[in-house]
């Protein structure tokens, strides 16, 4: 008999004719749930035999990741641009379709921008209210060298005008060989 083929009429093995046999188990596996790390401390020790002195900036982008999901969907209103310009500017665009500028404050400290937008409770009753006009907190986190130069706002757009101070000995120099 060829090998492979079964005695039941000459059907391979595993026919449709033959009872089929469970798989046998070679060994169990368990399941380990990877150890969760925090990602810039993961970063910070990768970092760390190449670098000194980061400490302030990994801590403050620990602090806004905390705030991030902190604040889950909020995060997303306004909606906001941030749009670079030349000569080392920028500007933060933000969407606050009725606001005023008595509504919206604007405040800079240790390089965090935080915009806060309170309206009053508006009276009456709404068939229909699509527009949001709900309060809002939003912050942004900018450079050692990034300051704040002013904020308008014109046309339901709060612009955060910004720009990079490079100091003279951070700026780029030609060194003459002697």
């Amino acid at each position: 008999m060829a090998s492979g083929i079964n005695n039941i009429g000459g059907y391979p093995k595993g026919s449709p004719h033959e009872p089929w046999e469970k798989p046998k188990v070679i060994q169990q596996f368990q399941t380990v749930k990877p150890a969760v790390q925090d990602p810039f401390s993961a970063l910070q020790n990768m970092l760390a035999p190449w670098t000194f002195g980061f400490d302030r900036q990994l801590d403050m982008f620990k602090e806004l990741e905390i705030e991030r999901i902190y604040r889950g969907a909020k995060g997303n209103y306004p909606p906001y641009n941030i749009k670079h310009l030349p000569d080392n500017k920028a500007q933060i665009e933000l969407a606050i379709a009725g606001f005023t500028k008595d509504s919206v404050s604007i405040t800079y400290k240790e390089n965090l921008i935080t915009v806060v937008g309170e309206r009053p409770e508006e009276e009456g009753t709404y068939a229909h209210k699509g527009i949001a006009g709900r309060n809002f907190e939003q912050k942004f986190a900018i450079a050692d060298d990034v300051v704040v130069n002013g904020a308008t706002l014109k046309d339901g757009l709060l612009i955060i005008d910004l720009e990079r101070i490079i100091p003279e000995d951070k700026k780029e120099k030609v060194v003459k060989i002697k």
